[in-house]
């Protein structure tokens, strides 16, 4: 039998944060994103919070403009409003400050033909976007990565991809992950698989730190192996503090799709030909990708036409009116440490 870890009366779910979560918070309700970490660092002391402010508002300014276009011209903007983001990641929490100066990869223009799997990105050893990875603990290796394999690992595009695509799954969705204890005070992440992706087929394919919880056996519950002592004699700041960590190593493998509810998925593991790419954050992803098309709007606009006009149009304009605001909610989400969502009204 387990029961929930609660702190400051509310049950500890998972965040949207990677890295330093703030447990026993609300969520943040709010209409712009924008407006609330903006005003979160104009609070903030910090040395580089000034630096992040000041890339942050040209970060909103780039967006403004970029939801004005329309697609052939939208991802320039978008793209340099994903840079400036990022930056103020970086520099509010004082990363890389020499590096900043680099984009951290460039375009590959080896090919016209209007086909995913032969265009890429060429990722340097330094710039912006290393300094991005290494934050959220990736292993991207300096190396030329395809397009299609990087689209194909972006939760936010995954089902448009594989319509496009005929490819299977790697994203299966989960419900109500959240942190349990047993009578033994040990503590693990648990999660609800829905049923139709709950064949054993789907199973075997989870990451090898998770297995399905037996104790259940009217739903299929899967939990992390991995577990922490949660004693309630030590002090509630040093709980939180070894919660995060375990949060931390969770997050490697849980993604969510920004909306006015938490989607949340679990990536498989799957024998592809981009397996270097199991772990990479989504936002890395989006970064790269983003890179690939304002290089084309601004270099090659008559390919970036054909690919509006091909069967990769869809797929394409998903990508560009959906993965800013799943990078933007992201970004906003390791600044404050919190959960920010739309305002709404309560059914009655």
């Amino acid at each position: 039998m387990s029961n929930e870890i609660i702190i400051n009366n509310k049950p500890c779910e998972l965040m949207k944060p990677y890295k330093n979560p703030k447990y026993g918070t609300r969520n943040i309700l709010t209409d712009s994103t924008w407006e609330y970490v903006a005003l979160f660092l104009k609070r903030r002391k910090t040395a580089g919070s000034a630096d992040a402010l000041f890339y942050w508002k040209q970060a909103q300014s780039f967006y403004q403009a970029s939801k004005a276009l329309p697609d052939s011209a939208s991802p320039l903007n978008s793209y340099y409003c994903i840079l400036n983001a990022s930056k103020a990641l970086l520099r509010y929490h004082n990363i890389g400050e020499e590096n900043l100066t680099n984009h951290g990869l460039s375009s590959v223009r080896n090919s016209e033909e209007i086909n995913l799997k032969k265009s890429e990105t060429a990722i340097k050893g330094a710039g912006v976007l290393i300094e991005l990875s290494k934050y959220f603990e990736c292993n991207l290796q300096p190396q030329h990565y395809c397009i299609y394999d990087l689209m194909y690992n972006i939760p936010c595009v995954h089902r448009a991809f594989c319509i496009t695509y005929s490819k299977p799954e790697i994203f299966i969705p989960i419900s109500n992950p959240k942190f349990v204890k047993n009578k033994d005070s040990k503590v693990w992440i648990s999660f609800i698989v829905q049923d139709r992706y709950a064949s054993s087929k789907m199973l075997a394919s989870l990451p090898t730190k998770f297995e399905k919880d037996q104790s259940f056996t009217d739903k299929c519950v899967i939990r992390m192996k991995k577990r922490i002592k949660w004693d309630i004699h030590t002090d509630i700041e040093e709980r939180k503090r070894l919660l995060c960590n375990y949060h931390q190593n969770a997050r490697k493998y849980l993604y969510y799709i920004h909306s006015t509810s938490k989607l949340w998925y679990i990536k498989r593991v799957v024998n592809t030909n981009n397996n270097q790419l199991q772990d990479i954050s989504s936002a890395v992803l989006i970064f790269a990708v983003f890179h690939w098309l304002s290089e084309l709007v601004r270099y090659q606009p008559k390919v970036f036409n054909k690919y509006m006009s091909s069967k990769q149009n869809w797929l394409l304009h998903e990508f560009i009116n959906k993965a800013l605001d799943q990078f933007v909610d992201e970004i906003s989400s390791e600044i404050t440490g919190e959960d920010t969502m739309c305002t709404g009204f309560r059914k009655m």
